[in-house]
């Protein structure tokens, strides 16, 4: 059952990315499927050139893009993020995310805990408002950005 629902967001994301974006997101040429095996997904993937390399509040983070739509509103990709617990003030993006190791304790504004751990996704809105706290983790995401056109 589990590997059933992991298929279906999967999938969900692989439509989303189809529907909403032109061109992919490291490349100008023509557009094509992108595939990231399971096995990729937890090392080889953020050993890329593409893969971009951060410390910040996020503690160490990689981000690997794989797709942004030529509005620059919908992006989708890989990330991995050490340890970090930080307010959130406005979340800036509606993001979808899954989760392939780790996970998250997502504590809103009016108290309420979610726990997400490895093997599940989340959805937050734009404009959540909260305390962001893990140990670590590797997740895929899709996130939309609304308004004027993003970055």
């Amino acid at each position: 059952m589990m590997n059933r629902i992991r298929l279906i967001s999967l999938v969900a994301i692989a439509l989303a990315c189809t529907a909403h974006a032109d061109t992919p997101k490291a490349t100008a040429a023509a557009a094509k499927p992108t595939k990231v095996t399971a096995a990729d997904a937890r090392s080889a993937v953020f050993q890329r050139k593409s893969a971009v390399h951060e410390s910040g509040p996020d503690g160490p983070t990689t981000d690997v893009g794989l797709l942004k739509s030529r509005d620059g509103h919908f992006e989708a990709g890989l990330y991995t993020a050490g340890p970090s617990d930080q307010p959130i003030e406005a979340y800036e993006e509606d993001e979808f995310m899954y989760f392939l190791e780790g996970g998250v304790t997502l504590t809103s504004a009016d108290g309420s805990v979610l726990e997400v751990r490895a093997g599940e996704g989340v959805v937050i809105p734009k404009g959540w408002k909260g305390r962001w706290t893990t140990q670590g983790y590797k997740k895929y995401y899709a996130t939309y950005q609304s308004g004027p056109k993003a970055k």
